[in-house]
């Protein structure tokens, strides 16, 4: 296994932990320091008085660590320098929306949480800056993201160690223009996959149908997605890294079967990733996902199964240099835990089994589940302060239905969007639906059952909780 963009990746986001939790001009002191250290071992080997492989690697985790402090340091200054920072008390703004409402508290309450940027304040133009926005879940629900809209909110600080601008509190929004025709057409897709999981399925089902193939839980009941929590299944009602594997692995394998060479595949791959992107809605989460499902997409095609670490380095520097919020996601940690255990411990389990006269398709499922939820485990603990005493055998069970609902449901979705909603498109979309009854009930069955009891899920107690 080739180890060596591990460490330029850990030192990346420790920097950025760093950077988000200390002032700035401690993170630019350390930008200075570390540019200083990478300058100091290019110099050393240009002289000839060290060799690069002596001392290679801590001239790349030196440079890293400053372009990574050095980023952060133009961002946070620019966060403090941005208008609406200095503001208190109510304001008028222009704001673009960038993700789906997230529902806070409890949903009877109907408040939402949406990130946007803001463009505007007043009558002054200034650099778009992103906000977290609290709503009504009646005037907010029904934008797309890219949407722009004027307002007037109440002005807040931001979360702590975060690089947002401000909180803000806003009341009815105006539209102004409408919004990307990409936009539209992925909210058209994801509005007409609710029309015929409603038309083709009973309600537990249709609302889980959206969440398991798009990540829309807007309809998914409140009963069922805590089954769901208890039973440690609720990473799959989320877009998740498995879910760009695989849809990405099967359109891969589709082209690869009809003779299409490697590289036009692995562009197909990549226009399949970045359109997978657009109809979940761009966000930090869906960023995290697409590059671990990227990773793993890599690991089942690439020759050597070594290459899937140097991926998986590649993917947390990228990620985490093009949004530094990541390094503090739990989402994000627990992304790159599982990835990293499904390449390393996944395949050895699998070889294991097999010697034991296990099916190879069952010995696949057993070890990838196996293996994320042993190591995810622990994080899941520290952050929620909750352990799932069901999860392993509750991911085992769903497992052999996962790949089915997510390929075929994202099939109905595409093929039913196309024409109106009682042409052939839809007809044919909504046919995919029903097939996928079975699958569905299988996994409300499993959470119902194993979510459902008491002892689901039981409580750690921790020194700092």
């Amino acid at each position: 296994m080739d180890y060596r963009l591990l460490v330029p990746a850990g030192a990346v986001w420790s920097v950025t932990v760093l950077g988000l939790m200390v002032p700035t001009g401690y993170t630019l002191g350390f930008a200075i320091c570390s540019g200083a250290v990478a300058l100091a071992g290019t110099l050393a080997c240009v002289s000839g008085r060290s060799g690069w492989d002596v001392i290679g690697l801590v001239v790349v985790v030196a440079g890293l660590a400053a372009v990574c402090a050095t980023s952060l340091t133009l961002r946070q200054e620019a966060r403090a320098d941005h208008p609406l920072a200095a503001t208190t008390g109510k304001a008028t703004v222009v704001l673009a929306v960038r993700g789906d409402p997230t529902v806070i508290g409890h949903p009877a309450a109907g408040r939402v949480r949406v990130r946007v940027e803001v463009e505007q304040v007043g009558p002054l133009r200034v650099r778009a800056a992103a906000a977290d926005l609290m709503g009504d879940v009646r005037e907010w629900s029904g934008l797309l993201p890219g949407q722009r809209v004027v307002t007037t909110v109440r002005v807040r600080p931001p979360p702590a160690h975060s690089l947002l601008v401000a909180t803000l509190t806003a009341q009815g929004p105006r539209p102004v223009g409408s919004p990307p025709d990409h936009q539209k057409v992925a909210g058209a897709i994801r509005e007409r996959l609710q029309t015929l999981a409603a038309r083709g399925l009973g309600e537990e089902a249709a609302g889980l149908l959206p969440g398991l193939v798009l990540g829309d839980e807007s309809s998914l009941d409140d009963g069922l997605r805590d089954d769901f929590r208890a039973a440690g299944l609720s990473h799959l009602t989320a877009v998740s890294g498995s879910n760009f594997a695989i849809v990405c692995g099967a359109a891969l394998l589709v082209v690869r079967s009809v003779g299409v060479p490697p590289r036009a595949a692995a562009i197909i791959g990549l226009i399949v990733i970045l359109g997978f992107v657009v109809l979940v809605r761009p966000s930090p989460s869906v960023l995290r996902a697409a590059l671990m499902g990227a990773v793993g997409v890599l690991a089942l095609f690439a020759s050597r199964r070594a290459q899937a670490f140097p991926a998986l380095g590649a993917a947390v520097v990228g990620g985490l240099l093009w949004w530094p919020e990541l390094a503090l996601q739990p989402g994000f940690a627990l992304s790159v835990a599982a990835t990293g255990a499904i390449v390393l411990w996944a395949p050895r389990l699998r070889d294991r089994l097999r010697e034991w006269r296990c099916p190879t398709g069952v010995a696949e499922v057993v070890a990838m589940a196996v293996t994320a939820q042993v190591v995810t485990a622990p994080i899941v603990v520290m952050v929620t302060g909750t352990f799932s005493v069901v999860g392993i055998v509750a991911n085992l069970l769903v497992a052999p239905v996962v790949a089915v609902i997510s390929v075929v449901g994202t099939l109905a979705a595409l093929i039913g969007a196309i024409g109106p909603p009682d042409g052939p498109g839809a007809f044919v979309g909504e046919l995919l639906v029903r097939a996928l009854a079975p699958e569905l009930w299988w996994m409300v069955a499993c959470a119902r059952t194993l979510g459902g009891v008491s002892w689901a899920s039981v409580e750690v107690s921790l020194p700092w909780m």
